[in-house]
């Protein structure tokens, strides 16, 4: 029971804030009456609705539909009193809601499309706007100095009135801060009215806590974990507390930053029912905070519950470390939720920029997002961020001039004669808006720049640009074959043959920001067309000499090699296999 409970406790003290969802009625007038119609385009004058002012307080206009049978486009137009700020979204066949951002603070007009090939009659039962309030910064709910040498009667204890409570959610930790004294120090919670006792996360005898002087020298937490913590601090007299061998100092409430939270739980199926949060939302966030998902309920599936963090609305654009798969120990519950928690890494905070961020995935219920603090860092200086899979390798381009690379990072030019062969040649900095090959082990990495005048700024960054045989991207090439109209295009992916430059052959694959693919001459799938189509890579300093020492990539990954020349012909001689140019095995 103790091991359970332990297992738990982790989610416990992560309990999501369920802020408050602030809605506001919209009266809307249709030239056309009612509020069923048919379009199958962007609709004229007529059938968009007048608004008035007062939405820059809020954070989403939301659309909610009756069961539509197909998708359905709708579009925002704002003014901030000089232009109009147009917002787009579509929403998917099996959800029945759909958010816009609040760009501005006047609303006057709103247009909706049949966004499906099929026609359907478009019926829209509410628009509201929304927005989760509640302070983001701790609030002190008692300050002093109150010693408990041993438990004190009723009379003497400290309570915190119910008043001081009046605006909490579940989620929502109470920290107290205190000095320790004599030995066997010990915390307790309890509702003066009806004995109601809080529960330390991690501590089995209810509201009782005995502190270890080691794990907890300064202060403790306690998660408002369910609606009868709030009901009895709301409702039964606030919280008394009583301790041993402790001086108490102060008692503070800290609060979530919320990015979501719905009026209803949300059921996210097979990749179905997402979740958009506006970019707005994301400003503040830093390197070491903490995105929580709070899930009540897991599905069942072939294809593996799990939880998903996108780039906008890009299903190519995976967050770096945002994908959590639900284990066969996972549990949750309503009154025992489960907390997905994702750090927010360089990569991350990067891939996001001033994109919205999509939770989508397979099978599981939803009701809260939200953040903790963690042990967040404050950025200084101009910094790129690249995430390193097992793979090993990656592409990757930044918008600065990067003199020194990371410890334990390789980077590499590539370029192609329009052979089966790429050759590698390793530098030592990168260039501003010049796609290299990356060769490090698994992990993330900070490129820094030392130049005055550097920016990280990359919204002028349109287009794609080259080195050599790459072509380096700062926004998503989806799908890459249909925009760029080569045949001659590959993938760097960990494919059935290993990892390396994989031909694209259908339009399934994409570019994300900051990475790059690989366009050459030649058509490796003609060469090789019973199996996976890739190029090799020879790395190499100087070609010119008999030997030398360099790494080569074959099927055992990379290793030491030594390189000759025969006849004009390059060979690679590793643990006594030699190789030609293209990693055959010779002799």
């Amino acid at each position: 029971m103790r091991k359970l409970f332990s297992i738990l406790a982790v989610a416990l003290l992560a309990l999501s804030a369920h802020a408050t969802v602030v809605t506001k009625d919209i009266t809307w007038i249709l030239t056309e009456g009612g509020n069923t119609f048919d379009l199958t385009a962007w609709g004229t004058m007529a059938t968009k609705w007048d608004w008035t002012s007062g939405c820059a307080e809020y954070d989403q206009l939301v659309f909610e539909f009756e069961n539509p049978t197909g998708d359905i486009a709708v579009k925002a137009q704002f003014n901030d009193g000089t232009n109009d700020i147009p917002s787009s979204a579509v929403l998917h066949v099996g959800d029945n809601s759909l958010a816009v951002n609040v760009t501005a603070d006047v609303l006057h007009s709103v247009d909706v499309k049949n966004y499906s090939s099929s026609a359907q009659t478009i019926k829209l039962t509410r628009m509201y706007l929304r927005k989760a309030v509640g302070p983001k910064k701790p609030e002190t709910l008692w300050s002093g100095s109150m010693e408990f040498s041993d438990w004190k009667e009723w009379k003497d204890r400290l309570v915190i009135a119910p008043e001081k409570f009046a605006d909490i959610h579940i989620g929502d930790i109470i920290e107290f801060e205190y000095t320790l004294s004599g030995s066997n120090q010990q915390l307790n919670l309890i509702s003066p009215f009806n004995s109601y006792k809080m529960a330390f996360v991690g501590v089995l005898d209810g509201g009782n806590y005995n502190i270890n002087s080691e794990v907890n020298p300064t202060k403790l937490t306690c998660a408002i974990m369910s609606d009868d913590d709030i009901t009895n601090l709301q409702n039964q007299g606030g919280l008394s507390i009583n301790a041993v061998n402790i001086t108490l100092t102060a008692v503070k409430l800290i609060k979530h930053d919320v990015l979501w939270t719905g009026e209803t739980e949300k059921i996210i199926g097979n990749w179905s029912g997402n979740i958009e949060i506006p970019a707005s939302k994301l400003s503040n966030l830093q390197i070491g905070n903490i995105i929580c998902v709070r899930v009540t309920a897991i599905g069942s599936t072939d294809d593996g519950p799990r939880v998903s963090l996108y780039n906008g609305w890009s299903n190519s654009d995976a967050l770096a470390g945002g994908e959590y798969y639900f284990k066969g120990e996972d549990a949750a519950s309503a009154e025992n939720p489960f907390i997905v928690q994702f750090p927010v890494t360089g990569s991350m905070k990067q891939q996001l920029g001033n994109k919205d961020l999509l939770i989508r995935g397979v099978n599981y219920t939803v009701t809260d997002v939200y953040v903790l603090e963690g042990t967040p860092v404050v950025e200084s200086g101009v910094k790129g961020y690249l995430t390193v899979s097992t793979a090993g390798m990656a592409t990757f381009m930044l918008p600065f001039n990067v003199t020194f690379l990371p410890t334990g990072v390789k980077a590499y030019n590539l370029t192609n004669n329009g052979d089966a062969t790429i050759w590698a040649e390793e530098v030592t900095s990168l260039t501003a808006d010049k796609p290299v090959l990356i060769i490090a082990d698994a992990g993330e990495y900070e490129f820094v720049s030392e130049e005055e005048g550097a920016s990280a700024d990359i919204s002028s960054k349109t287009g794609t640009y080259t080195n050599g045989a790459l072509v380096g991207t700062y926004t998503t090439i989806d799908p890459l074959d249909q925009q760029t109209g080569s045949a001659y295009n590959y993938i760097l992916s960990n494919g059935a043959d290993g990892v390396g430059f994989y031909q694209v052959r259908d339009n399934s694959c994409s570019v994300a920001p900051y990475r790059a693919y690989l366009n050459c001459g030649y058509n490796a799938s003609s060469a090789a067309p019973a199996s996976a189509p890739r190029m090799r890579i020879v790395f190499h300093k100087d070609v010119t000499t008999d030997m030398e020492n360099t790494p080569f990539p074959s099927g055992e990954g990379l290793g030491e090699a030594s390189k000759f020349l025969r006849n004009g012909q390059l060979f690679i001689l590793r643990n006594g296999v030699e190789y030609n140019a293209n990693g055959q095995m010779t002799k």
